[in-house]
């Protein structure tokens, strides 16, 4: 939800009254949602331990820089009807749950390595790969984004 302020306080962040509200930079608004407490539940647990194992691994610099490249010509580009993506883990989340069901035998993200994406060879290993494999959106001069993980 857009939020409008008074007295001019544009930039607030934080909690008040069961909600939370925070600036989004690419939207240039600042935006409120209702504060929900999770339900402890088998399916947090699971997602726990793959977000967790996610975050492990830690991707390069210049493939972060890549994929934030492929976000902004993701979000420039009108001839698909697409959702826009506000940063780069939006797309890595999405190549990397993309190829979980891609490849469903080969690869579990609460296991998966570095070195197993290396040696395996994974589609995830450079962005480029990723387009190549249908894991993300083909996008034009996709060939640049060449940036080990």
């Amino acid at each position: 939800m857009k939020v409008n302020f008074k007295w001019g306080l544009t930039g607030y962040s934080g909690t008040s009254n069961d909600a939370i509200y925070y600036y989004n930079p690419r939207l240039k608004l600042c935006l409120m949602r209702d504060y929900v407490s999770p339900r402890l539940t088998e399916n947090n647990e699971r997602t726990t331990s793959i977000m967790t194992n996610l975050k492990a691994l830690n991707p390069s610099e210049g493939y972060r820089r890549n994929l934030m490249d492929y976000v902004m010509y993701y979000n420039d580009s009108k001839d698909y009807g697409h959702k826009p993506m506000n940063a780069w883990n939006n797309a890595w989340l999405k190549l990397i749950f993309a190829m979980q069901k891609a490849l469903p035998g080969q690869v579990d993200l609460k296991t998966i390595t570095r070195q197993q994406i290396m040696d395996e060879e994974l589609p995830c290993r450079t962005v480029k790969d990723a387009i190549e494999a249908g894991l993300l959106p083909y996008l034009p001069d996709y060939e640049r984004w060449d940036s080990l993980i």
